[in-house]
């Protein structure tokens, strides 16, 4: 079965590789080729499911790991634009004018934020290396902002708010590339967004064959915040890319035998 811990997500699944392998002998082609590009496929598949995307993408689709839109929606999400679809910035910090943070700065000295000797805020943060610690501490497993509970939320400039949301918005797509990572060593062909494509470069994904006695395995390892969702359907993706395999093969086997002249049913 596949495996997941520490943001990082195995898959090296031997009931699938089992059921490749006995497939490409069923169907006469060779059996290394075949693992390789259905675990390249499966990959891409993994990219699909996980988010951001607009809609759930479900598994009756091609192997698009994501489209312009899908990404645009996860970059909304940061700011939290569709109150209760998502888990953004603004659930942890209260956004106020410059003049007012720097004002209330001077006057907590960075401390708690008090009005009719009643706390309201947690303090003033002044620099992203606070903003992304505390934005850390306040994530779940699934990489998702929780809401902080008043009075223990920080103001934040309006100034530096909009520079740290920019600055989590440019990792957006980065666990989805992880994947796409993985399926271009393993040759899956198939485009890229932009959008995913210019994480590729730091992105933490792997994918690679191994032989052994019982014949070739493919490899899928996938690292990134948040990467636990897509962990839950990768027995779904699977099985379901092992059926559009014997689709693609036996149209491949209709066609073969059109071209040779024999009749088909």
């Amino acid at each position: 079965m596949p495996r997941y811990g520490n943001n990082k997500i195995y898959v090296d699944d031997s009931v699938f590789q089992k059921k490749a392998k006995k497939l490409a002998k069923k169907l006469g082609v060779d059996e290394y080729d075949f693992v390789k590009n259905q675990t390249g496929l499966l990959a891409r598949e993994a990219a699909m499911m996980t988010p951001p995307y607009v809609s759930f993408p479900g598994l009756r689709g091609g192997t698009s790991p994501g489209t312009k839109a899908d990404l645009v929606a996860g970059e909304d999400a940061i700011y939290n634009k569709k109150p209760g679809k998502g888990g953004g910035l603004k659930r942890i910090f209260i956004v106020v004018a410059d003049d007012v943070a720097n004002k209330e700065y001077r006057k907590s000295k960075g401390g708690m934020i008090y009005r009719h000797g009643r706390p309201v805020a947690l303090g003033v943060m002044t620099n992203m290396s606070e903003m992304h610690s505390w934005h850390q501490s306040n994530r779940n497993a699934r990489g998702r902002t929780i809401k902080a509970i008043a009075p223990h939320i920080p103001w934040v400039s309006e100034s530096l708010f909009k520079q740290y949301a920019e600055k989590v918005q440019r990792r957006v797509g980065i666990a989805k590339a992880s994947f796409v990572s993985a399926s271009k060593q393993l040759e899956a062909k198939g485009g890229v967004t932009p959008k995913i494509k210019r994480h590729l470069g730091r992105a933490s994904g792997i994918g690679f064959m191994e032989k052994t006695r019982k014949g070739p395995y493919g490899n899928i390892v996938a690292k990134a915040d948040g990467i636990s969702h897509t962990f839950k359907h990768l027995p779904k993706l699977e099985s379901n890319r092992l059926k559009k395999a014997v689709k693609r093969l036996e149209y491949i086997g209709r066609q073969s035998a059109k071209k040779s002249g024999f009749k088909v049913v």
